[in-house]
Formats: C-alpha cells, structure tokens, sequence
C-alpha cells in the first residue's frame, strides 16, 4: 500500500473539518450521536432522508447530524474518525482498492440517479464532441457517469473536456455562466433546470447499469462499533423499504425537504423510484463496472477482491431480521 498516498493531510481539510463541525447542535439527552457527511443535497439519498423525516435513527436511539462536505475532505474527515460514515461509496471504492481501510456497507440505488443537461442550444448527447461537460469530482459518481454515457453513445471521452466543478450548485453555476456546455446533476435540479430551458440529454441510469449513493465506513468502526453501524444500517434500509412502498408520503417528504412543489416532487419521485435498489445490496456484476474504472485511472491496481471494498453483513443481518429473507 502506498502509505504516502494514503496520510491524512491535516492542514487545509483538518481546519475545515474543524470550523465545519461545532457548527451543529449537542446530542440529545441519552442519544448517541453519530455525524454522517454528504457532498450534497442530492435526492439520490433520499432513503436516509426519509429514514431522518419518519424518525427511524431516533428509534434506534441515535442522534444524527447530517454535515456537507466536499469530497476530499469527507474522506479525509472518515478517517479522522471526524463524522462516522460518508454517502460517497463510490471513490471511497477507489480509495479502498489502493488499500485505504474502508468499506461501502449501503448502496441506495441499482443505477445512477443522475442527468445529463446541457445548454439551450444543445439538443443531443452527439453533440457534445468538443465540449465541457462538468462533473463534482474526478472519480466520483458523476464523473463515472459521465465517461459511461458517452461510451455509450460512442463518443470517445478524449474527445471532450471533463471539468470538475464540484458541488452541484457550482455545477449549475457553471451551466449557467457558460463554463460548461453540459453538466451532470441529481434530481431535482433537472426538474428546476428544464424549467428555465435547459435541455435534459439522458438519463444516465438508462444509459448504464451501476451503483450508486453508496454509504462507507471505516473497517475500525465494523469492528469496534459494529451494533452501531447495524442500526445505521437498519435505519437506511428502512428509509428504503418505505419509500418504495409508501409513495404518496415520500413525495411529502420530498416537497418538504428540497423545498419544491408538489409536480416536482412527485417526478422526482417518479424518476427516482425507478433507479432505488430493493436492499441495499449490490453484487460483483454491478461491483465490476466501477472496478473496470478505477483500473482505467489507476494503473498500478491489479484484481479487485470484492471484500476488499464492500462488507455487506450487517446489512444482510437486517434483512433477515426484518424481512426474513
């Protein structure tokens, strides 16, 4: 393992973790608290918003804090053990191939809950040969989104521009601004984006077939505090299970959470739907993609072993205990 690849850098993302975090309230009274950081408000994690809105971490009797951050210093706040778990399973994937001790234990969705947007005067993906297309961060979901989407319309990537923008409202921005010509965003930004005139080229998760809003901790957290990442675990799959099966309470939810009105809510449920995993589990198919990727970036990895990366026991724990199967 390349240690000196793998330190921690404590300058920049240290202080930041550091301003970030007393930003947010004490832990209620007899609770435990547990931090989990997000890149962003996408609706891609909608299983633990709605595990948060029905009460399910508070039943388990932890005290949740959701915090915001970029992704490498979500990483980097993991393994300073600075939040617990991550929604960024994806290049914690990549970062747990180079031998960082991390572990996916959650996957949300069976395919990219993502868009290709572009500008007003661009109608095709075809035509994003010679273009910028933004992506949050190299590695990333968005970025693997990216790249397979156009390999499926045949466009070779090298015949584009891939910038990283970050966040999905600098994306945004940057569609907006002209620094891109096409950007790849969550929903309900599509919704909000087609409003305005912009033009949805595809939907990535007809286009390719893998995981995505994965959930990843560190394997010291399995193995000391594993009945706590049980019942994290346990709270997410029920956020799941309930708006697979509850959806006129769970485009509610949505309205109140991002914030829109109830047409956007419920296509945005209605596009999410289709894309949300039944138990969190993912197998060595879906895992194959995202290795395929990582090999292609990272020259010097060699086979991927799957436990190497994902530790599905708990989770499978829970389905039995609450499904029985």
């Amino acid at each position: 393992m390349r240690r000196q690849t793998l330190t921690i850098r404590t300058g920049f993302c240290a202080l930041l973790i550091a301003l970030v975090l007393p930003l947010f309230s004490a832990p209620a009274c007899g609770a435990d608290r547990v931090r989990i950081a997000l890149p962003g408000n996408s609706m891609g994690y909608l299983p633990l918003i709605v595990a948060i809105h029905r009460g399910f971490f508070k039943e388990e009797g932890l005290d949740l804090e959701l915090i915001r951050l970029v992704p490498t210093v979500a990483h980097n706040a993991l393994l300073l053990n600075e939040v617990q778990y991550h929604g960024l399973a994806d290049s914690g994937l990549r970062l747990a191939a180079r031998g960082a001790p991390l572990k996916a234990i959650f996957y949300g969705a069976d395919r990219p809950m993502y868009y290709l947007v572009g500008k007003k005067d661009l109608r095709t993906v075809a035509e994003l040969k010679g273009k910028k297309i933004g992506v949050s961060t190299f590695g990333g979901t968005s970025d693997l989104s990216a790249r397979l989407l156009l390999k499926q319309h045949g466009i070779d990537e090298k015949n584009t521009t891939l910038l990283q923008f970050g966040s999905e409202g600098t994306r945004v921005g940057a569609l907006k601004a002209g620094a891109a010509d096409a950007i790849i965003v969550p929903v309900p930004a599509v919704a909000i984006l087609r409003q305005e005139g912009y033009n949805e080229l595809a939907f990535v998760g007809d286009a390719v077939d893998f995981a995505s809003n994965g959930y990843t901790t560190t394997e010291k957290r399995i193995k000391e505090n594993s009945q706590e990442v049980k019942k994290v675990v346990r709270s997410i799959y029920r956020g799941l299970r309930f708006s697979k099966e509850n959806p006129e309470e769970t485009v509610r939810v949505i309205e109140k959470e991002w914030k829109i009105k109830a047409d956007v809510a419920r296509g945005s449920y209605d596009a999410i739907i289709k894309a949300l995993n039944d138990d969190g589990i993912i197998g060595e198919k879906q895992l194959s993609i995202h290795f395929d990727l990582i090999r292609r970036t990272e020259k010097d990895i060699g086979e991927i072993p799957v436990d190497k990366v994902v530790d599905f026991r708990l989770l499978r724990e829970v389905r039995r205990e609450l499904s029985g199967k």
